[in-house]
């Protein structure tokens, strides 16, 4: 019997899902995946797969069900946007960094900043150089304190965000879909920060959420966060999902939520929820 695969692919990826299929003779995995850290292993152990073919990621982790990591680069020559818009970025010394798709286009973009009179360094961290996660920008801290500013190369916004709360430099973004570069604004992500911040200050009962996603999963964190809320005399309980979602929190009456999955769900997504959410790493009133 040959062995089944099945093939996980981000949503932007899924009009080559036909394509991918039939290049690793495997099934196709439909829902959403957010990263390197959600790997389909549960589903793929249920349905008998021997190997989850997993697009557009870098190697995150290991699993039980053996995994191929397939990188998807993507040929982007970042010079027109950068001659059009230099003026834009500030500092002498630029850190360039990217999400994988865009690592090709740093070395373009740091020859054109050198020709135009600046440095350009592309830092070393824990996966390909250049190369950050809204969650791991080992690359961007290899070179924070000789750097004046980051420019990113990509779209969206979780990378750079990730980056811009991570380090004390203005973080410039080079759009690849909208043609432009524009300094990150992270004063209203602060403010969200901070509103919801002051708001658990008088919470009494929490909900931890925790991600049955693989790279994603703290349990043992919310437990300790757990024992930790109690010892204060609060009320705490463990919420598991596989995607934290705010219209699955409705009807538990609850004062505030405890983020231990990806940081992006008390970050990108905060305004979203109907009481305050933090990360670990917020929980300021209660250390």
């Amino acid at each position: 019997m040959r062995p089944m695969k099945i093939l996980q692919i981000p949503d932007g990826l899924k009009n080559k899902a036909l394509e991918l299929a039939d290049k690793h003779d495997a099934i196709i995995y439909c829902e959403s995946c957010y990263g390197a850290c959600d790997i389909c292993d549960s589903e793929a152990k249920a349905l008998g797969c021997d190997e989850i073919i997993h697009y557009g990621h870098s190697k995150f982790m290991e699993s039980e069900i053996p995994v191929e990591y397939v990188e998807m680069r993507q040929e982007y020559d970042p010079r027109p946007v950068l001659q059009k818009d230099f003026e834009k970025i500030e500092g002498d010394i630029i850190g360039l960094v990217s999400a994988v798709q865009y690592l090709g286009s740093l070395e373009k973009a740091r020859e054109f900043l050198e020709n135009n009179g600046k440095k350009a360094l592309i830092g070393k961290g824990n996966y390909n150089n250049g190369q950050i996660l809204g969650c791991e920008v080992s690359a961007a801290k290899s070179i924070e304190e000789v750097v004046d500013s980051f420019l990113y190369i990509g779209s969206g916004k979780f990378h750079p965000l990730g980056l811009a709360i991570k380090t004390k430099k203005p973080v410039f973004v080079l759009d690849v879909e909208g043609g432009k570069i524009e300094e990150l604004d992270k004063t209203l992500f602060e403010k969200q920060k901070y509103a919801a911040i002051a708001l658990s200050k008088d919470a009494k009962k929490f909900g931890i959420l925790v991600s049955t996603k693989p790279g994603q999963k703290n349990i043992e964190l919310a437990k300790k966060i757990k024992k930790e809320l109690e010892e204060k005399g609060k009320k705490a309980y463990i919420l598991v999902f596989n995607e934290i979602r705010p219209e699955k929190l409705l009807g538990i009456s609850l004062d505030c939520y405890i983020n231990t999955a990806c940081p992006r769900v008390a970050i990108e997504n905060r305004a979203e929820f109907k009481k305050p959410i933090l990360n670990p790493d917020e929980m300021e009133n209660f250390k």
